[in-house]
């Protein structure tokens, strides 16, 4: 029956004479496993076209919306973080194998004539491998790619005549934008592979009709003995198949242990342990495996370490030799030099020339390879924070801070995944890192409060802002604990410290504190030490008692512990309550205390810290206050702003969005800032 049908189709089709024209290919000398690299490359392109076009179906390329469609691939889409991995490693697999091609082509003879076109096209091949590499590596729209591609287009502007107007059409304008990477994924997707195709079969075209080249040109020249000739299948097919099964098992293992993903710290976000072994294999991005995803592209990012793919490090390491006026010569001379010379190569093979040509083939490339590898060391050397063998690089000040700042963007890529798992705003996913409290807290507040205040100490942080300590000769408290039961315990202790209000003009809690300390002096002098020792034993477990309790005030209204509600109110009263308010009750010459240290307390205090409710008359702090401000996000008695002339008079301007994320920094909730609200409840 099979044989029926088979013969009906190539009745139809002729399809026996084309399968016989592809798999008959006579080999003179017979399968050889050196001749296996040109079918691995072939092997690489079609993997490389499938995950491709998979990845096609779920990216989107816009700039607000191509780094959070790469997310979705990795973390969301079943088995994504699989075809992307292997598109990944796939381009620099194509890379490798490009140079042990054009390797073993010289080595044969095979650039020689009458294979100079096919030669040429190789070459042309070459380029669009290249390209497809440097138009891919952006497509993330990540920091790396972003930095590295404007790099790599600034070289190309630096081109003498034409290079600005070629860089305009590659960037798509004077700015890295939207258009860049529409204009980047049309060559990557919508031009050069079909081009490559194009050139793949001209090649295969052109090869098959030279065939193999054999050693010496045998049974070409008169009188060389014709080779024994065999055929590609099976032999030669067999020899191709064990090999390219071995390179796509080393890209499948770079995949799966190269460990270069980050991992999602949420285990709800993973899955938990009800996940089942299929849907944590579907999506083991999660867990660290595939291809790194680096933070959100955000062209207001200052001092990124900006670095190019590996294999065109090369390039940028011969840039370092030619600075100033000769930068040219690094850019553009040395590459189109080496790039017509191979042109040239075929063209010392014609005659008796050929035995020239072929040696000054090999030798070309063996120099061209190994320049390229050390080069390649060379710039890998520069960067490293210790010292490479035999002297090459390394372990200087320059490589050491380059090495701080790699760290730096890669916790920053670890937190843009981790937000990420809780939403995406719809402008973008470099608004991520720019409304995190965690990231820009620090940030914000060394520009806005550092001025007066102080930041010394981070202990009980974890994440990008672990090492970022804000130190000044301050003016007002330090408020790296602020409202913690740590904090509040040492104001009641010593209200006068540095720490607190000593290098302010508030004397209430100052003379407070010295009425306390007056009174267990006469407590001593009056009752004896042991009496007195127990009174203040007791006096400083109210105190605690006050610490905790107030400390509560800062958390939701739900969260608050009950059994110290009652217990700090009494003690309120009988401590606080003649200068300060909770709640409607008490003095009226302090703060309000009522929900102390929480969000809606800390926001009142920086748009007017002159209201009655916060220091009043007595306030020495700056009002900062600006456009955006959402009366949802206010407390009714700071809305007279506008009206209290004095205050209006001392005011500096902050958007409600920073002003959001320094409160969040601040109580340590770390949820995204978006339009004022998180991303998510």
């Amino acid at each position: 029956m099979f044989r029926k049908l088979a013969d009906w189709l190539d009745h139809r089709t002729g399809c026996r004479k084309i399968m016989d024209a592809m798999l008959l290919e006579h080999i003179p000398g017979g399968a050889k496993w050196r001749y296996v690299w040109g079918s691995t490359l072939a092997f690489v392109f079609v993997i490389q076209v499938v995950t491709g076009v998979l990845l096609m179906t779920a990216y989107s390329p816009g700039d607000s919306t191509a780094w959070g469609s790469v997310y979705f691939i990795q973390y969301e889409m079943d088995f994504g973080w699989l075809i992307r991995g292997l598109h990944h490693f796939g381009s620099q697999t194509m890379v490798v194998l490009l140079g042990i091609h054009m390797l073993q082509v010289v080595i044969a003879g095979a650039h020689l004539p009458p294979r100079e076109i096919n030669w040429w096209i190789g070459l042309a091949l070459m380029g669009i491998v290249l390209g497809l590499s440097l138009t891919g590596y952006l497509l993330p729209w990540d920091q790396k790619g972003f930095f590295a591609t404007q790099v790599a287009t600034n070289i190309l502007g630096s081109m003498p005549g034409i290079g600005s107007f070629l860089q305009k059409v590659v960037v798509g304008g004077p700015v890295y934008g939207n258009h860049t990477l529409t204009h980047f994924y049309s060559l990557h997707v919508g031009i050069l592979p079909p081009l490559m195709i194009v050139l793949l079969v001209a090649h295969v075209a052109i090869f098959r009709r030279h065939g193999i080249t054999t050693p010496y040109g045998d049974g070409e020249r008169p009188g060389t003995p014709a080779p024994v000739a065999g055929v590609f299948w099976p032999d030669q097919a067999f020899r191709d198949l064990i090999v390219c099964l071995l390179i796509f098992g080393v890209m499948l293992g770079l995949v799966v242990f190269g460990g270069q993903g980050h991992k999602i710290d949420s285990p709800a976000a993973q899955g938990g342990d009800e996940a089942g072994l299929y849907e944590r294999a579907a999506r083991a991005g999660k867990e660290g495996l595939g291809a790194n995803l680096d933070a959100p592209a955000d062209p207001l990012t200052e001092g990124y370490p900006a670095r190019p793919e590996w294999y065109f490090l090369s390039l940028f390491q011969l840039l370092k030799y030619f600075e100033g006026e000769q930068f040219l010569i690094g850019a553009v001379v040395i590459p189109n030099a080496v790039l017509v010379v191979l042109l040239l190569l075929p063209l010392f093979g014609y005659g008796r020339m050929r035995p020239f040509g072929h040696i000054l083939g090999v030798l070309l490339v063996v120099c061209l390879l190994v320049s390229v590898s050390l080069l390649t060391v060379l710039a890998l050397a520069d960067d490293s924070p210790t010292p490479y063998p035999l002297g090459l690089g390394g372990g200087t000040e320059k490589a050491k801070d380059l090495h701080q700042k790699f760290a730096a963007a890669e916790a920053e890529a670890e937190r843009a995944v981790q937000l990420a798992a809780q939403g995406i705003p719809e402008e973008g996913g470099r608004y991520l890192l720019r409304d995190d409290p965690l990231t820009r807290g620090p940030k914000l507040f060394e520009t806005n409060c550092a001025t007066c205040h102080a930041f010394s100490t981070d202990a009980g942080r974890t994440g990008v802002v672990t090492s970022h300590q804000i130190e000044v000769k301050h003016k007002a408290s330090d408020l790296a604990d602020f409202a913690t039961e740590k904090w509040i315990r040492g104001l009641l202790n010593n209200p006068a410290a540095t720490t607190y209000f000593g290098n302010t003009k508030l004397e209430g809690m100052k003379n407070w504190r010295a009425k306390v300390d007056k009174n267990r002096e006469k407590w001593k002098k009056n009752d004896g030490p042991e009496a007195a020792g127990k009174k203040i034993a007791e006096e400083e477990a109210d105190f605690d008692t006050i610490a905790k309790w107030l400390a509560d005030q800062s958390k939701p209204k739900n969260k608050r512990a009950t059994e110290l509600e009652v217990k700090g109110r009494d003690l309120f009263a009988e401590t606080c309550a003649t200068c300060h308010t909770f709640k409607g009750e008490g003095g009226k010459n302090a703060p309000d205390l009522t929900d102390y240290g929480s969000q809606q307390w800390i926001r009142g205090m920086i748009i007017n810290p002159s209201d009655p409710s916060r220091y009043g008359k007595k306030n020495e702090m700056t009002s900062f206050h600006g456009e955006g401000l959402g009366s949802d996000l206010l407390i009714g008695e700071f809305l007279d702003l506008q009206e209290n002339k004095e205050a209006k008079a001392n005011l500096k301007e902050l958007n409600a969005g920073d002003r959001e994320i320094i409160i969040r920094w601040l109580t340590r909730d770390y949820r995204v800032v978006f339009g004022g609200q998180g991303v998510v409840p």
